[in-house]
């Protein structure tokens, strides 16, 4: 952070260009610096100084929100600063990424001047999941996380692995801003990876309306043994990943609260198969 964004940050925020600077840790843990003006503290996080790759362009700003929304003092603000960097910051996923970050509260300071649009936060969660279905259709790689409907819960099926998980949390803490509806998610465990980061998986279920259910192979095996369903959530991942969003294959019908998965070798059979072991009939669920 060089003295002049340093001054840029601090006059757009408190009118005033002088400033003095602490550095409080060896790491900065989302790319983070706190202004404190009077009584209040601003949170700030900068964007990334190059684009490497889609999602981790974003992967701090999750942990610097999350870094705020624990704080305590009630006269406070999150900012975003862009800085100057090489490659496109105004592709679908970086417009839609902002459009989360706006819809969670988050002021951008510079935006007029780095990018061609103004950036409108999302109204609903029907505008998040179509626009999300809208970014992955044009780009097929953008499959890290899943949004749909069922009754009155919406549920989000988030990967774990590398910057996905970042992508989850800003997804979930937008979806519940926007509506009033339940909130399931989904951690669709990866490797060794089972959960989301502790700061940011504690204040989601601290939220009202919010539970998280961790899709491992126990899970799979509870829904098998005590359901006689193979319909877990590991299916229905693979399902949204490998067909898209809830669609009857039949009649085109796009309400997802009406639309079931379903094996077409049933599982009362696949439970009469001794030649399987009970995981290895578990894993026909994926």
């Amino acid at each position: 952070m060089t003295p002049p964004i340093l001054s840029d940050v601090c006059q757009k925020i408190t009118g005033f260009v002088h400033y003095t600077v602490e550095f409080v840790d060896s790491i900065n843990k989302g790319r983070q610096a706190k202004l404190f003006y009077t009584n209040k503290v601003y949170y700030i996080s900068f964007s990334e100084n190059r684009i490497n790759s889609r999602n981790s362009s974003f992967q701090s700003f999750p942990t610097a929100l999350i870094n705020y929304l624990n704080d305590t003092n009630v006269h406070k603000k999150i900012f975003f600063y862009i800085l100057t960097s090489k490659g496109n910051i105004e592709t679908d996923y970086f417009l839609f990424m902002y459009r989360l970050m706006k819809t969670v509260g988050t002021y951008f300071l510079n935006e007029e001047k780095n990018l061609s649009i103004s950036i409108t936060p999302f109204s609903s969660f029907q505008d998040i999941m179509l626009h999300k279905s809208l970014i992955r259709n044009k780009n097929k790689a953008n499959n890290s996380s899943y949004i749909t409907k069922t009754n009155n819960t919406i549920q989000i099926y988030g990967k774990l692995y590398g910057a996905n998980k970042y992508e989850t949390i800003l997804l979930s803490l937008a979806l519940h801003q926007v509506s009033k509806l339940n909130l399931k998610l989904f951690e669709i465990e990866e490797g060794k990876l089972k959960k989301l980061p502790k700061a940011a998986r504690n204040y989601l279920l601290s939220l009202e309306r919010c539970e998280i259910i961790t899709a491992n192979i126990e899970l799979e095996k509870d829904e098998f043994e005590k359901n006689d369903s193979l319909r877990s959530p590991r299916y229905i991942y693979n399902l949204l990943e490998r067909l898209g969003d809830k669609k009857c294959a039949f009649c085109a019908c796009e309400i997802p609260q009406i639309i079931q998965g379903a094996h077409i070798w049933a599982v009362a059979d696949i439970k009469k198969k001794t030649a399987f072991n009970q995981r290895r009939k578990v894993k026909f669920s994926y």
